[in-house]
């Protein structure tokens, strides 16, 4: 066959890789499959431009596989297994791992497959160390500076992390809880601030995930959050701020017993 000729098979191949699959959340409602999560997820794989491409929604796919408890740390990748599941070639595969290797979810080491990366107990305490220093002065600026139609959303917001938690529904929790932090880091209105939770990477929304999943867990986070709200709406920065110190080194606590399991 002449080099510049392609087979039918090949065109096929190509015709594959140029497709972008659509989103397969298997057992998430359409509302919970754009949820703050996923929107967020998406936002920090695309950085910069927002624009939509084969690589970043298979990487948007994976992680929420790996976010949400369906690919646990430690499971292989394989990128034959994961070509034949959205009907591509191996190639955008491949980028699609090394994208999330960048944020911290992937470990590609070589000669191995790549597989789901876990975190140290070190880079845990790291990395809670930090969220619990910067929530901290988001909840601060919060309680300072919202207005009553701010404070209203994040009430609206904890109403339906109450109702989920009243439910028993770890991941509705999840979505509402996500939901009420990103609304209080908005309030907030720094750019800077949002990029500088944003570098924690994709690790903190796995860890939180699992720390919300230990049983009793979400009772004491809702409790955590009644006692924020009424921070919030009495203006005591200094309150509020005590408060989501508290609630993030409790989280911590959970984690490094299971951790240590």
């Amino acid at each position: 066959m002449p080099k510049n000729m392609k087979s039918s098979s090949d065109k096929s191949t190509a015709a594959k890789a140029d497709r972008v699959p659509a989103p397969r959340h298997a057992g998430r409602s359409a509302s919970q499959a754009v949820s703050v999560v996923a929107a967020t997820l998406r936002r920090l794989l695309t950085g910069e431009n927002d624009s939509e491409s084969l690589v970043v929604t298979i990487a948007h796919e994976l992680g929420l596989d790996i976010i949400e408890g369906r690919l646990r740390p430690g499971d292989d990748l394989n990128s034959v297994d994961l070509a034949q599941r959205f009907s591509i070639s191996r190639t955008p595969v491949r980028e699609a791992l090394a994208l999330l290797e960048k944020h911290g979810l992937v470990e590609v080491l070589p000669r191995r497959r790549p597989r789901v990366r876990g975190v140290s107990i070190e880079e845990l305490r790291n990395i809670y160390e930090i969220r619990a220093a910067m929530h901290a002065l988001v909840c601060e600026i919060v309680a300072q500076r919202a207005s009553d139609e701010d404070i209203a959303l994040l009430r609206s917001g904890f109403e339906a992390m109450r109702e989920a938690a009243e439910a028993g529904d770890v991941h509705q929790y999840f979505l509402a809880n996500m939901t009420f932090h990103e609304t209080a880091t908005g309030i907030c209105r720094n750019p800077m601030l949002q990029r500088s939770l944003d570098m924690l990477g994709l690790t903190t929304f796995n860890l939180r995930y699992q720390s919300l999943s230990q049983s009793g867990r979400i009772k004491c986070s809702l409790e955590d959050h009644c006692l924020l709200m009424r921070a919030f709406e009495d203006r005591n920065p200094t309150l509020a701020s005590a408060i989501i110190r508290n609630n993030i080194q409790t989280a911590l606590k959970v984690l490094e017993q299971s951790f240590n399991k």
